[in-house]
Order: C-alpha cells, then sequence, then structure tokens
C-alpha cells in the first residue's frame, strides 16, 4: 500500500471509478477516498454509473458524473472494488489517466492497474478504504464514516454473511466514533422499499424455481415483468428470498436486461463456490457471492443451463 500512498500524496488531479451497476461497497468506497482526497486538497472527478435511490442519504452523491469529457487527463485514476477492466463502468477512463490504481478485495481480480493493492481477506473494498485513509493521516468525518459504513454493512449482508471478522468489527466500532445515525443508514438500505420494488418482488417470488432436492432456487424477472417499471428502482436483495428457503444450497437471481440478455446474481449457502460458475460464463465475484452476464439464450434456456451447471458441480 505504501506505493499507492506515494502516489496520492505525489499527485493532484483524480477520478474515481468503479464497476457497472454500483453497489452499496462500490459507492462508499469511492466517496469516503474521494472526501479523503479533497481533504488532501486534491481534485477529485468521480465517473460513476447512477446510483441506486437508497443510497442517495450520502450527499457527495451528487457529484458523480455517469460520463467524461474525453479530452480530460488526470493524473491518477483510481478503480474500486472492479475485479476486470471489463466490468469498470467506463474502461476508456483508463487510456485518460497517467497512472491507474486498481483497489479491491475480489479473488477474481486481474490486477490491471499499474499499482495493484488486492485484499482478498477483507470483507469489502471499503474495509481496505479504512486503513488507505487511515495511513493518509486524514481524520474520519460524519459523510466518510457513513460512506464507509455503508460499503462495509451492504457487502456483509447487515454482517450476517460469513466473511464477516474481527477485522471488521473492529473498523466498525472505529467508524462509530464519528457521531452518526448508523440505525438509520441500517433502516434505509435493509427495510425501506418503494411501492414498485414491492410489486416487482411479488412478481419474482410467482416466477420462483426450485428443484426436486429443494437445493437450487431460482428467481427471474423478465423484460415483461420489468415494463412500466423505472430503471432507478433497486433489485438488490430479492435474491434473499430464495436464498432464504430452507435447504437451498445455491440462490440464483436472473434479471433480462435486453432481449435475451440476462444480468445474473449467484449465492451460496454452503461451501459451493459460485465464483467458479460465475466464472463459468465470463463473470466473477466471490465464493459466496458472484455474477455474471450471459447472451443470446432464452429464459427458459437460461434456468436449464445455471440448474445443470450447478448440478454438476454439487454432485
Amino acid at each position: 500500500m505504501n506505493d499507492i500512498i506515494e502516489a496520492i500524496k505525489n499527485n493532484q488531479s483524480f477520478v474515481i471509478s468503479s464497476h457497472k451497476s454500483p453497489d452499496g461497497d462500490s459507492i462508499g468506497s469511492c466517496i469516503a477516498l474521494g472526501l479523503a482526497l479533497k481533504r488532501l486538497n486534491k481534485t477529485v472527478t468521480y465517473v460513476m454509473e447512477y446510483a441506486p435511490e437508497k443510497f442517495r442519504f450520502l450527499n457527495e452523491i451528487t457529484n458523480f458524473n455517469d460520463h467524461y469529457t474525453s479530452l480530460q487527463n488526470y493524473d491518477v485514476g483510481l478503480f474500486l472494488d472492479c475485479s476486470n477492466i471489463e466490468h469498470l463502468h467506463n474502461s476508456s477512463l483508463l487510456d485518460n489517466c497517467d497512472m491507474s490504481i486498481n483497489i479491491d478485495h475480489h479473488i477474481s481480480n486481474t490486477k490491471y492497474g499499474n499499482l495493484n493493492f488486492i485484499d482478498t481477506c477483507a470483507s469489502a473494498t471499503g474495509e481496505v478504504i479504512f486503513e488507505l485513509i487511515n495511513k493518509l493521516n486524514v481524520p474520519l468525518e460524519k459523510e466518510m464514516s457513513a460512506a464507509l459504513y455503508t460499503a462495509i454493512v451492504t457487502d456483509t449482508g447487515n454482517f450476517k454473511y460469513s466473511n464477516v471478522t474481527s477485522r471488521t468489527h473492529y473498523i466498525v466500532s472505529k467508524l462509530y466514533e464519528v457521531p452518526n445515525s448508523y440505525s438509520d443508514i441500517n433502516t434505509i438500505i435493509f427495510d425501506e422499499h418503494s411501492y414498485e420494488k414491492i410489486k416487482l418482488i411479488g412478481k419474482g417470488l410467482s416466477n420462483l424455481y426450485i428443484t426436486k432436492d429443494n437445493k437450487v432456487s431460482i428467481i427471474l424477472l423478465t423484460l415483461d415483468d420489468l415494463r412500466n417499471i423505472s430503471e432507478s428502482v433497486d433489485l438488490e436483495g430479492i435474491i434473499n428470498y430464495a436464498r432464504d428457503i430452507r435447504g437451498v444450497e445455491v440462490a440464483v437471481f436472473i434479471k433480462e436486461t435486453n432481449k435475451n440478455t440476462f444480468r445474473v446474481s449467484f449465492r451460496s449457502n454452503t461451501n459451493f463456490d459460485v465464483s467458479r460458475l460465475a466464472a463459468y460464463y465470463g463473470g466473477g465475484g466471490h465464493m459466496k457471492a458472484s455474477g455474471c452476464t450471459i447472451e443470446g439464450i432464452t429464459s427458459d434456456q437460461i434456468i436449464k443451463d445455471i440448474i445443470d451447471q450447478i448440478e454438476k458441480d454439487l454432485k
């Protein structure tokens, strides 16, 4: 990490970005590091995809840009919580940075930066960013701590997942030293849902598939299901309805994004490694949580194909 600290100290203009369809870890990590850099009087530009509504209590989100001026050059590009170039929101940013820094916690990271810091023992990239901010001697302030808390609480499933460690709780205890409404953050992220999302949950549950042995459960939302639904509706967490069924070892959430193109999320309740499953389809992630995009297949075909692949590995 020392080389990254030196790069930050010795440069002035920074662009911060992450993966497509940003989640709490990517958003929180980017905001926390961006605020820390601003405290060091650095120039910061965020190039991020549209952030889900539930994270908009983080005021720094108003500074997110969905695009950038290709003529602009940056001293350093900071790419957080993204395991490979293909998943970056805008990979052409790499061409506009004199130096690229890749900070992540995914075991599948391809180390595409000029400098790379990958901590696969961290529950979230937010843990790594906490350590970096600490080494930069930047004191935590309210929104910074809220952003880091958001990063960690989302990637640990509100501290329910097996990736939680004593280090996770230590970092959160340091965040709690900064006065903040952490219980309100939990409520906003996990308990508050729009009317549209509740309707989609109903549609998803009506499209719930489960194998005869109850080991694999799948929720599917097709383009027809999503018709007349705002793109801003956050679908994160829907997979947990499939995951929480007693006896299920692998849960799958499939969302059709375009005709015969699907975004797929995998979750494991056991030692079944869903990152291998995602990698088979060109994706990646963690042993317990991963994802991919599958194209050129119908909804019926994708369900059959995924079940076949899982059952091969379950044997």
